[in-house]
């Protein structure tokens, strides 16, 4: 039922301001969901007469909300090829200081917020970052902000770099009868960009803090052997254990190759891997789970029994 009230005086703006209020403080709450907190929201105004049931689904249909949904798919389509992995062993290498760290992970991601959505494109590099800043021993919280601050200065240089630009050129076609084009913006955007990556990589250093969680300071010495096995279709067969990523893991070294029954020693960083292949690794606990997420391998099912549940229904348990 919707309640009718009158749309003089300054009862339809108190209940609006009020409702971007209420809306604020539950996004800040640490359980909150956004989604059914903005969609309650636009629910309550339509309640209240504020807004008409039209004009609460109206946006739905906007061109830019469809694009920026479109966009999630073309970033989900680019983590899941492996070209994010690509990105970080390639672009983001190993730099030999947080300046040049910054450098390297400032400017591809301005680049590629340009061309992709960047809150996708943030979600997508969140856990390689977090990764490789592992993997080079440097802190986290000196590349989170630099991550986000590029995606956002990228997405300014396009129409598609943001959904903030593609939601205004919705209203400016509904408003002026024609759109923006793709790059009318890049004339203003292009030199904030290179400006604020500028400032990211000369003053960031300085200004961001250095966090490092307590277990960095107290590893655990305990270690661990897992077994993974090389799958007939995965990309790692045929790779060098160097072109393979599994020599320099953090904490988690490859032991021994288990092929056809032969223990082939992993001493030589040039021993091709082979399909079928079963790897030895021996590690700290926090290293064997993270085996699980690298792309070309999987969990030797049969080393203790053989567990037919798909892995969606297992966990990793550490018993003492």
């Amino acid at each position: 039922m919707i309640f009718a009230y009158s749309l003089d005086g300054h009862w339809p703006k108190a209940v609006s301001l009020g409702t971007v209020v209420a809306a604020l403080l539950l996004l800040t709450l640490p359980s909150a969901q956004p989604d059914l907190i903005l969609m309650g929201s636009v629910v309550a105004l339509v309640l209240f007469g504020i807004l008409t049931p039209s004009e609460a689904l109206e946006g739905l249909s906007n061109e830019g909300m469809v694009t920026v949904a479109v966009l999630y798919v073309v970033g989900a389509g680019v983590r899941d090829t492996g070209a994010i992995d690509w990105v970080a062993a390639h672009i983001l290498g190993r730099p030999r200081s947080e300046r040049a760290a910054i450098t390297r992970l400032a400017l591809p991601t301005t680049v590629m917020s340009a061309f992709i959505n960047n809150t996708p494109l943030v979600a997508m590099l969140l856990p390689v970052v977090d990764e490789w800043c592992r993997k080079q021993r440097v802190a986290a919280s000196k590349l989170m902000i630099p991550l986000s601050y590029a995606a956002i200065l990228g997405g300014t240089c396009t129409l598609i770099g943001t959904s903030t630009n593609l939601v205004v050129d919705g209203l400016f076609k509904k408003h002026q009868g024609y759109g923006l084009g793709m790059f009318d913006i890049t004339w203003v955007g292009l030199p904030a960009a290179i400006a604020g990556c500028a400032f990211l990589i000369l003053v960031g250093p300085k200004l961001l803090p250095d966090r490092r969680p307590a277990i960095s300071e107290l590893d655990d010495p305990r270690e661990y052997t897992a077994e993974m096995v090389v799958p007939a279709d995965s990309p790692l067969a045929g790779r060098t254990i160097e072109e393979a990523g599994l020599r320099h893991l953090p904490d988690l070294y490859l032991a021994e190759i288990d092929r056809d029954g032969t223990v082939v020693p992993a001493d030589s960083s040039d021993e091709r891997l082979r399909a079928g292949d079963r790897l030895v690794f021996v590690g700290v606990v926090e290293s064997v789970v993270d085996l699980q997420k690298i792309r070309g391998l999987a969990p030797a099912t049969d080393q203790v029994f053989k567990l037919d549940s798909p892995r969606s229904t297992r966990s990793l348990v550490e018993a003492v």
